[in-house]
């Protein structure tokens, strides 16, 4: 027997699979891989981001990054455009980033997580823990080796720091202008 539960919990790397339509979820807790069935990371979600059932195409799929908790409500008519041009425009901004040279993907991908999962600090930005160099590789479709010898460029050029972990974002302008100048 199938229970439609309002609130759902997800554990770390567990897959999120969506059984309904008319649906929306709003993400409580958490952070959400959503990635391409050839493994990129299309976008991470978390807190406030939305899931829209209806517009799911059987080619993303959706990871616990960290736990889960996503809460369910129903979709209306007119939720489901504001929707579908949020999901859009995502996707052409990503198609976009990958005309970039690598080191800019790799910089233009700090940025957004420094902007959607950093805390300000003294020193810089930091990025939560969670993401490691992996996620950045998959998440600027780049081996992880190579993404690991442009966070040395970073580093070298006093951008980030990345030891000891969590990442820091020391200059967003510099990693800006770091972007710029490699291939924007």
């Amino acid at each position: 027997m199938y229970h439609d539960w309002p609130e759902m919990t997800f554990s770390e790397k567990q897959e999120i699979e969506f059984h309904c339509t008319n649906h929306f979820f709003i993400i409580r807790k958490g952070i959400i891989a959503m990635e391409s069935k050839a493994g990129t990371v299309i976008d991470y979600l978390t807190v406030g981001d939305l899931i829209v059932t209806n517009l799911l195409d059987a080619n993303i799929i959706f990871y616990a990054k960290t736990e889960v908790r996503l809460e369910k409500r129903e979709l209306r008519e007119t939720s489901l455009g504001n929707s579908t041009n949020v999901y859009n425009r995502l996707m052409l901004e990503r198609l976009d980033e990958y005309k970039s040279a690598a080191p800019a993907r790799v910089g233009l991908c700090l940025k957004r997580l420094a902007t959607k999962f950093g805390t300000p600090t003294e020193k810089g930005t930091q990025i939560i823990p969670a993401f490691t160099q992996y996620d950045l590789a998959n998440y600027c479709n780049l081996k992880r080796e190579y993404v690991s010898l442009l966070l040395r460029n970073l580093v070298d050029a006093g951008v980030i720091r990345v030891r000891p972990k969590p990442w820091l974002v020391l200059n967003m302008d510099k990693l800006d202008d770091y972007i710029l100048k490699n291939g924007f």
